[in-house]
């Protein structure tokens, strides 16, 4: 029986059956590697499928055996390329897995197919089709009394659905596998885990990074790196919110390099947003602006969804940190607009605030009250009291900034004083929060105003304490990061053809082998790399193969990091002496 997941020292087994002489163990073997490889490296997976399809038996009486190595290749195919967004080629996987599908020979993998699915529906935010997937699997697994895939299953649902409804807990009368399917069970701890650590993101923080920190080694141990990777950056995320930055710089730059080792353009994205966004609040604004623009062309890769919406809204604050308060209402205003397509409401409604805080600073009182109304209906919907505390400190700020009505009932002194103070108290009815300095700030400076010198010292006194910490906060290990995403801008994507940097800047025996064990091209990479060798430049590119000029840059940098090239010329060389293309091209 082919299992869902497999933990190291399988892996390890399979390895050692592929040097035997080749036989019918040494194929299955492949196809099982090739299938527990789709999350661990998927340009592995992809050799393996690309190598076994051509071997497997042709002869009638071999028919069902090859029917079920090829569905079970093409399944690993397909959830691979998914990873790597080359749809089109993995929704052809798809369907020839369907149609070599043998539930005589192997009865779970049409189950399997529809968690494939979810996958592949996930990477091109087709939320419909992937929910429709999951339900799916489910079915399918209680049919074929599969008690370890049926519990993944429903456990890998209340995961995703966490992500519309975070107030709700999923994971509640979920039933695990057991012991005796122990992979199974690691597998779905991960999953219960993080579904947990998501629930209490907004209500108990600091318990879910806890719960974040322990699904991410527990994925690890089977090889689940899409999951370790997400519940790594969630945990970053939650750490950065209770103001751990030393802790929440070590789960992105962790996360980051997993990411940048799996080629995968949404992970990689996705984690460098967060280092562009930690970078923002240390303050280093064009390393941010530039990671954070490099984070969206990975994305726009994929398909539109909520990871590029993350990516645009954290632009959008870096853009506002610059004093660019109006150049940062248009990817704000495009974070907003993918967060309603892809109906995730918690994070739309966050993201709302930090739209109204924008509209604030670029002058736009009305429009900002609008927003801020909107987003308090949603907090209010959700359950999400801790989103309070932004709410207020926004409205502290435009009370401040314009002359508006005080709202009703106010006892102090102005308007800015009643919301800003509304703050501090709605922050610390949430666990783990810490008042920011610049609260602290805000406080002194309207209390002076106010003609309260005794409550101004004492919030400028906190004042001054917070940003002591802060600044030792920012004085640590973040700054590495800066460091860590400078190196990665050592080769040429220019358009100009020129030589560039050679690969010697690369001198780690480490990295140059982790490229060169990632050699699989997709069929993008192929042309660009035919095309460079004709001497193409990027527009031309762009256009022969119908894709933006910010995607072939993305192209071509994967293509020098799988060559190990460090320029145009360089790449079509390697690419000659590889065997990828002939050298009469």
């Amino acid at each position: 029986m082919m299992k869902l997941f497999a933990a190291d020292a399988e892996i390890l087994e399979l390895e050692g059956v592929l040097t035997r002489p080749w036989g019918e163990d040494v194929l299955a073997a492949t196809v099982a590697l090739a299938w527990h490889l789709r999350q661990r490296d998927s340009a592995r997976a992809l050799r393996l499928v690309d190598g076994v399809i051509p071997l497997l038996p042709a002869t009638p009486e071999g028919q069902q055996r090859r029917d079920a190595h090829r569905a079970r290749a093409a399944l690993a195919a397909c959830e691979a390329s998914a990873l790597l967004c080359d749809f089109d080629v993995a929704e052809r996987w798809l369907v020839e897995a369907r149609q070599h599908l043998d539930a005589d020979v192997d009865p779970r993998a049409e189950g399997d197919a529809w968690l494939v699915e979810t996958v592949l529906a996930k990477m091109r935010v087709q939320r419909a089709r992937e929910m429709a997937a999951h339900e799916m699997a489910i079915a399918c697994f209680e049919k074929t009394d599969a008690p370890e895939r049926l519990a993944i299953a429903r456990v890998w649902l209340s995961f995703e659905r966490g992500y519309e409804e975070t107030g709700v807990d999923h994971a509640i009368g979920l039933k695990p596998p057991g012991d005796e399917f122990p992979e199974a069970q690691t597998a779905w701890d991960a999953l219960w885990s993080a579904t947990r650590g998501m629930t209490l993101s907004y209500r108990r923080p600091a318990e879910s990074v806890l719960l974040y920190r322990q699904a991410a080694s527990q994925a690890r141990e089977v090889g689940m790196v899409r999951l370790e990777i997400v519940a790594t950056i969630n945990c970053g995320a939650s750490t950065q919110g209770l103001g751990d930055l030393d802790v929440a710089a070590e789960c992105f730059e962790t996360a980051a390099a997993r990411a940048n080792a799996t080629g995968w353009p949404t992970l990689i994205g996705t984690a460098n947003t967060r280092v562009g966004e930690l970078m923002q609040y240390l303050g280093a604004f064009e390393e941010s602006r530039s990671i954070l623009t490099e984070a969206i062309v990975a994305l726009s890769i994929g398909a539109p969804g909520f990871h590029l919406a993350t990516a645009n809204a954290s632009l959008a604050e870096t853009l506002r940190a610059m004093g660019l308060a109006k150049e940062s209402l248009e990817p704000m205003s495009r974070s907003i607009a993918l967060w309603r397509e892809s109906g995730f409401k918690s994070s739309l409604a966050l993201n709302l605030i930090f739209q109204a805080r924008g509209l604030v600073a670029a002058g736009m009182p009305d429009e900002a009250l609008a927003v801020l109304k909107e987003a308090r209906e949603r907090i209010e919907e959700l359950k999400l009291h801790s989103l309070h505390v932004g709410v207020t400190d926004v409205l502290a700020e435009l009370h401040h900034r314009f002359e508006l009505p005080p709202p009703p009932g106010m006892t102090l002194p102005t308007a800015a004083l009643h919301y800003a103070e509304a703050a501090l108290v709605e922050g610390h009815r949430v666990e783990g929060w810490k008042a920011p300095a610049r609260l602290y700030s805000f406080l002194a400076e309207r209390w002076a105003e106010a003609g309260d010198h005794a409550r101004a010292y004492d919030y400028a006194r906190q004042a001054l304490e917070a940003k002591e910490k802060e600044a030792i906060q920012k004085m640590n290990y973040p700054l590495a990061l800066v460091r860590l995403r400078r190196r990665g801008s050592q080769i040429d994507i220019s358009g100009s053809g020129g030589t560039g940097a050679g690969s010697g800047t690369q001198d780690a025996g480490e990295e140059r082998q982790r490229r060169q064990g990632s050699r699989t091209l997709t069929p993008k990479e192929r042309s660009i790399l035919l095309l460079l060798a004709r001497n193409y430049s990027n527009k031309e590119i762009a256009k022969s193969i119908d894709v933006s000029d910010e995607t072939v840059k993305w192209h071509l940098k994967n293509l020098f990091n799988k060559l190990d090239a460090g320029s145009r010329k360089h790449a079509v060389t390697r690419a000659r002496s590889l065997g990828f293309i002939s050298f009469s091209v």
